[in-house]
């Protein structure tokens, strides 16, 4: 079968209506929105869960980075890594080494002193974790993409509103970058580029390498926990750390790893935060072979490494995906601009000189005071219970188009998408992909 292990929509579905009962089994109703007993103290204690650092290639992981803004707000209890020298380094780095330190995730949810978790790891540990972290009462800040299947996102945003649990998806272009983005989508919604005709999403190339070693795992790192859900292989040592992004084992590439950025701003401004294309088709470069959807090779990196993806949406919009100039253009009928993370620039942008966006368009956009940054978003939701700005529910939506992109590329054809019952048009090929089964030993514990 490859390197995914395929799990039926009926098993998804079941998996689902199980989520009352697990509910049930943590004390909650299902129409309960519980509060964490911390969550009203001005500091609650937080589990950071994958830290992230390699030192050979000298780049700390996202894990370190939001430990080091949520200590701003919260007290750090644990820190877990399955790396002892990255989750060693990361408790020192982050809190000064005042944090208990494990391999195992499950201490912090079974803790009744952690409130929330930060989950940083690959992202094939994302929809686990966070699940469980939710059906034990934690709220969860979950890095993009939160999920590796489309499958996955539907069933997080099912449990988040069956707990009332907050759970913010790390898309920090939402609030941060001086709103950057935030005046781009309120550029589309005021109509400053007349009718919206195509968006370009560019998301630099992908990531080529291989063949690779295998060897044995280093004695730091435990790799049959670093593997979890996924299906097992041999260590490699591209497969881990940063450059674990490159499989479709444990990532998407550049189209989840950019494309949860830019493609959840796009949605935004188009107002397709809960719905989707129905066409995707498109071209791509691979580094190795192809059958079936499957790569033939398991010792090169195996996402596209350029490639050009169009997506239909309602009223004749149309979106390409590309390994282009990273950023965002907005084509209309009266003008175009565009927007990356350090820059805004086009003619409908030189006009807010003389014809400036109302004095109150951000609070339009955000419904309310714009947040000050993504973190802070976070805690503030964990006190007044209020989903936060980067909710699961919208995230599911982009990141089902980013992950509609990578499959249409793997298939090598155009697949047809009902948005709203969110199936393929008679497709059982595509269906198989929708979702894959855990590794025995690491299936979501509902």
């Amino acid at each position: 079968m490859g390197l995914d292990h395929l799990l039926t929509r009926r098993d998804v579905l079941g998996a689902t209506a199980g989520v009352l009962a697990a509910a049930c089994t943590y004390g909650l109703r299902a129409d309960e929105k519980p509060v964490s007993k911390r969550s009203a103290l001005e500091q609650p204690r937080i589990a950071l869960l994958g830290a992230g650092w390699r030192p050979d290639i000298k780049r700390n992981g996202r894990g370190i980075a939001i430990g080091k803004q949520a200590v701003q707000h919260a007290e750090m209890g644990i820190v877990c890594d399955v790396d002892s020298d990255a989750v060693a380094y990361a408790c020192q780095t982050i809190c000064q080494g005042d944090s208990q330190i494990t391999d195992d995730y499950r201490k912090a949810l079974d803790s009744d002193d952690i409130d929330a978790v930060l989950i940083a790891t690959p992202d094939h540990w994302h929809a686990k974790m966070s699940i469980e972290a939710m059906l034990a009462g934690k709220d969860v800040y979950c890095e993009k993409p939160a999920t590796v299947t489309i499958n996955e996102g539907r069933l997080m945003a099912d449990v988040v509103k069956k707990t009332g649990r907050i759970l913010q998806v790390g898309t920090q272009q939402r609030t941060e970058s001086d709103h950057r983005f935030a005046t781009a989508v309120a550029l589309v919604q005021e109509g400053r580029i007349g009718k919206l005709q195509r968006i370009e999403i560019g998301v630099d190339p992908g990531n080529i390498g291989g063949p690779f070693k295998t060897s044995s795992p280093p004695p730091e790192l435990n790799w049959n926990l670093w593997q979890g859900p996924a299906a097992e292989h041999d260590y490699i040592r591209e497969r881990t750390h940063w450059t674990f992004r490159w499989w479709y084992e444990y990532a998407g590439g550049k189209l989840t790893d950019w494309g949860a950025h830019h493609v959840d701003i796009a949605q935004w401004a188009i107002g397709q935060l809960d719905s989707g294309p129905s066409r995707v088709r498109g071209q791509g470069v691979f580094h190795v072979p192809y059958e079936n959807g499957y790569p033939t090779r398991t010792d090169t990196f195996n996402t596209p490494s350029t490639f050009d993806v169009q997506c239909l949406f309602p009223d004749d919009v149309t979106m390409v995906i590309n390994s282009g100039e990273n950023g965002i253009l907005f084509e209309g009928t009266e003008g175009r601009f565009f927007v990356n993370r350090g820059k805004l620039s086009g003619l409908p942008v030189e006009r807010l000189k003389k014809d400036p966006l109302p004095k109150d368009y951000l609070e339009r956009i955000y419904d309310g005071p714009p947040p000050t940054s993504h973190m802070a978003n976070f805690f503030d939701c964990i006190k007044t219970r209020k989903q936060p700005v980067s909710d699961m529910a919208s995230h599911q939506r982009t990141i089902t188009t980013c992950h509609l992109a990578n499959l249409t590329l793997r298939l090598g054809r155009e697949l047809q998408w009902n948005p709203e019952t969110e199936t393929f048009f008679n497709d059982s090929e595509a269906d198989q992909f929708l979702s894959r089964k855990a590794r025995p030993g690491f299936e979501i514990q509902m």
